[in-house]
Parts: C-alpha cells; sequence; structure tokens
C-alpha cells in the first residue's frame, strides 16, 4: 500500500494533498504502508509506484462540483501535456507499467479547493474538510 500526497504548499488549498500525506504518516502503523509527501508528481516515483499493490493519490482540484470529496480511480495513459517535470496521475502510472511492468490499483482522492492564491495556509472550508479526508484516506486503505 501507498499513499502519496502532492501538492504546492505555498499555493493555500494546492497544499492540502501534501499536508494530509504529512499527517498520515504520523498515525499510520502499518508494515504494509507507506505515505509519501511531495510537491508534484514525478517521474522518479514510477518505481515506488511499482512496488505496491494499491495506490492511493491525494490531491486538490479546481473543480466546480458541490462535493467537496471526490474519489475516481486511475488508470494509465501514455500522453503527457505540460512538463515532463510533474506529471498527470495517469502518466505516472503509465511510467510505472512501462518501466517495471507494473501498475497497481489506483485511487484519486481530491479535495476541491477554493484558494490557490500564494498562501502557506489552507482556506477555513479545506482545513475543515482535512479530518474527513484522512478518514476516507484510511477507509480506502482497509478496502
Amino acid at each position: 500500500m501507498l499513499v502519496i500526497g502532492y501538492g504546492n504548499t505555498l499555493r493555500g488549498d494546492d497544499g492540502v494533498g501534501f499536508v494530509a500525506a504529512e499527517q498520515l504518516n504520523k498515525t499510520i502503523c502499518r508494515p504494509d504502508a507507506r505515505v509519501i509527501a511531495c510537491q508534484q508528481l514525478t517521474p522518479d516515483l514510477a518505481k515506488d509506484v511499482s512496488d505496491t499493490e494499491r495506490l492511493i493519490l491525494i490531491d486538490a482540484n479546481r473543480g466546480d462540483q458541490p462535493e467537496n470529496l471526490l474519489i475516481r480511480r486511475i488508470v494509465p495513459i501514455e500522453s503527457q501535456p505540460a512538463s515532463a517535470h510533474e506529471l498527470l496521475p495517469e502518466t505516472l502510472l503509465a511510467f510505472s507499467q512501462q518501466l517495471y511492468n507494473s501498475c497497481p490499483e489506483t485511487l484519486l482522492v481530491s479535495v476541491r479547493g477554493h484558494s490557490f492564491n500564494l498562501s502557506h495556509s489552507l482556506s477555513h472550508q479545506v482545513a475543515r474538510t482535512l479530518p474527513r479526508l484522512k478518514q476516507q484516506v484510511l477507509e480506502l486503505m482497509n478496502m
């Protein structure tokens, strides 16, 4: 089991994945689980991804959906828009599959962000969602 929370902690709610992963890392005491907090998904994570059976990703989203938390299954895709230094979750899975012939079951838990301005703090809305987010990740780990 691997949990990766990612996001820019200097951009307000964008950092919620990083913050959640750091907090989960202090509370998860399972020998079969590992938690990584990082600023963005990068190609070097493909090895870690290939070594797990289940991957849970945590990130913020800019969507206008009414739900604060969304969970969706991620499958590999080979296209990579934007920078090769920052990957889409689907592209990270494709790298894992291509380089290591392994692609875990992957779930993305995303939190609806409200403020992505320069800030070291989460918005009040996202900060209130953080305990529910962590509980959701723990439940997904036990599925």
